[in-house]
């Protein structure tokens, strides 16, 4: 075979794709990232981005373009009918509920979000997009694949590269054409069951003026264009579930461009239905307010003007629940739509994805730069499957939040749900008053403790995820400090992971340590590609100012203090604690991190170091 002409080709220039392209950039592995289309898709797609997957974002260097990207989701409302009645039950977003310093969760613009991905990749040595181009064969050879495709002119090309990622959709060529047949790789029904046809629309929403529309009867009630768009689109998302008819809606995108997702299930669809008619007779009566005129007068009913309200897209949807059951096959990955979908009511698509993207790129770059995995295939499948049962688990928590918003939008009201929703803001308002946070946000800061064949060691307190806070940090090479986020701090090192080091002090006993440390190290088998001396970041917990003192030749970050964050996006209750909190034992001296922020294993001393060292050398040799 002819040597590689790159090391991952990935099949699909969506979220999922572009996030591996760049994420495998971070490490200099080189990719090629093949997709269809020509352009960019203007029609606005998925619109929500949560959780590790916007922290994932952030780390590839989005977070400055967040806002020409979407707007931030501060609560999520259940409605009986519409949003012109007040919630039944409200989910608060605004705390730093995901102990990562950031928005848990951002309205976005899908085409916005592919544009400054795209912008990444094309100022990258290490990734490259080639649009208009159509996958149309793959051969699977004992070191890598070779993927047959039509070039922008339609000329047959072929490339050849040791992995191939298909992150092309649920209907995409990698997995229906290539693993369905070949390996038996089929989605399946995932923790629950659901088949539904929905009609979506994006919609985009001109402010009515009075001198545009001087018959509207909110000027006289007092409105200004401002206050008319509030009434009629509320900020945020909602659920509303109008008998037999579940509503998802919401502002997404800039605030600037007005940007508007309706979706609606219709149970009887077929395809003879009329999917525009039945939207705009759905929308009608949600658009429509009961005005009292502000010096008296009777009430009147004014409908938002049509003419204000352009239709970007309004077709049906069938919507599932389905994974993969198997998520590679020897050098073919899934990531993304090509591994699983979800209900419209829960917007885990992208996010997933991403993270689906994440997870995956640290473990190909282990496998491209750690020659003793080159050759045996047991070892491979053994990384790859790690990370396919702990997205597995990650799907699976993604669909229980998923599952809960859908029982409250599509369950009619009940005593029973009443009952029900009173015991759950109950125990809401409880756990926040202690600080705590209710199932899927608990789940999140467990990371993978839960999955039984994880990349950690669960018995060196592996498989937590480590959070975010704001830190002081100092380069060997530069004597003044900078505040960042601890995830830019850690990922700063040469080497695909990463040892923190808790260093509370600069006594003499740390010095002698650290010196110990690097024994250690070098005693160690593991290749230095992956973990050596140059992983080292030095954290010390405290806040003090008098600490930033002596010379180190690896990062030293110590915690922020708030005198110093003043311009900083500091989120309602962010703690800086928690950083420690994660790892759950304050004794915690040497942490071996993954860069999706998961611990591979901690220990108390250099003993426990030691030996997680082993563990982590038998995994890779």
């Amino acid at each position: 075979m002819s040597p590689m002409n790159t090391d991952v080709v990935i099949v699909g220039g969506g979220p999922s794709g572009l996030t591996l392209g760049l994420s495998l950039a971070r490490y200099e592995i080189k990719s090629v990232i093949l997709e269809k289309e020509d352009d960019i898709t203007h029609d606005p797609r998925g619109v929500v981005l949560t959780g590790d997957a916007l922290r994932s974002l952030w780390t590839l260097g989005l977070g400055k373009h967040v806002s020409s990207i979407g707007q931030e989701l501060r609560s999520v409302n259940f409605h009986t009918t519409s949003p012109q009645n007040e919630p039944f039950f409200t989910i608060e977003l605004d705390s730093d509920m995901m102990e990562h310093g950031l928005p848990s969760t951002i309205l976005q613009s899908q085409p916005r979000l592919e544009y400054f991905l795209r912008q990444l990749v094309a100022s990258s040595k290490y990734c490259t997009l080639q649009s208009a181009c159509e996958v149309v064969g793959r051969d699977e050879h004992a070191n890598g694949v070779t993927v047959h495709y039509l070039d922008s002119d339609q000329t047959p090309r072929q490339i050849q590269a040791a992995w191939l990622v298909g992150a092309d959709g649920k209907r995409g060529i990698v997995r229906k054409h290539f693993l369905e047949p070949s390996a038996g790789v089929r989605q399946e029904t995932g923790i629950f069951e659901y088949e539904g046809t929905w009609i979506a629309a994006n919609l985009k929403i001109t402010l009515p003026t009075p001198q545009s529309h001087p018959e509207l009867a909110l000027w006289a009630a007092g409105h200004d264009p401002k206050s008319v768009y509030d009434l009629f689109w509320p900020a945020d998302w909602h659920f509303c579930r109008p008998p037999g008819k579940p509503v998802a809606c919401g502002r997404f995108g800039p605030h600037s461009d007005r940007l508007w997702r309706h979706e609606f299930a219709v149970p009887e669809w077929d395809d003879s239905m009329d999917a525009s008619a039945m939207f705009w007779e759905h929308l009608t009566p949600l658009i429509t307010r009961r005005i009292q005129p502000l010096h008296g007068g009777c009430p009147v009913e004014v409908t938002f003007p049509r003419d204000c309200i352009e239709v970007l897209r309004c077709r049906p949807f069938r919507f599932s629940h389905r994974v993969v059951n198997k998520w590679f096959a020897e050098r073919t990955v899934l990531i993304g739509d090509a591994a699983h979908v979800f209900p419209p009511f829960g917007g885990q698509g992208v996010a997933c994805g991403v993270q689906d993207a994440a997870g995956l790129a640290w473990r190909l770059a282990i496998l491209t730069k750690v020659g003793s995995l080159a050759h045996s295939r047991t070892l491979r499948e053994g990384l790859l499957q790690a990370w396919a049962d702990e997205r597995r688990m990650g799907i699976d928590n993604s669909a229980r939040l998923t599952r809960q918003n859908g029982e409250l939008c599509n369950k009619e009201a009940s005593w029973t749900g009443s009952v029900q929703l009173a015991c759950l803001r109950v125990v809401q308002g409880f756990l926040g008053a202690l600080g705590m946070r209710l199932g899927p946000f608990e789940a999140d800061s467990q990371g993978y403790r839960g999955c039984g064949r994880g990349g950690f060691a669960a018995e060196n307190g592996g498989g937590i995820k480590l959070g975010q806070v704001y830190v002081q940090t100092r380069l060997p090479d530069s004597p003044t400090p900078m505040i960042e986020l601890s995830d830019q701090a850690l990922r700063r090192v040469p080497t695909v992971l990463t040892l923190l080091v808790i260093t509370p002090g600069q006594s003499s006993e740390t010095e002698q340590e650290l010196v110990a440390l690097l024994r250690v190290l070098r005693q160690s088998g593991i290749d230095p590609a992956a973990l050596s001396e140059r992983s080292i970041v030095q954290f010390n917990p405290s806040d003090s100012s008098d600490h930033i003192s002596g010379v180190s030749q690896w990062p030293v970050c110590h915690v922020a203090p708030a005198d110093l964050l003043v311009g900083f996006p500091v989120r309602p209750g962010y703690s800086s604690l928690q950083f420690m909190h994660r790892l759950g034992d304050s004794r915690a001296r040497y942490v071996i991190l993954r860069p999706d922020n998961i611990v591979i294993a901690r220990g108390r001393d250099l003993l426990d170091l030691k030996s997680s060292l082993d563990k982590l050398e038998r995994s890779l040799s």
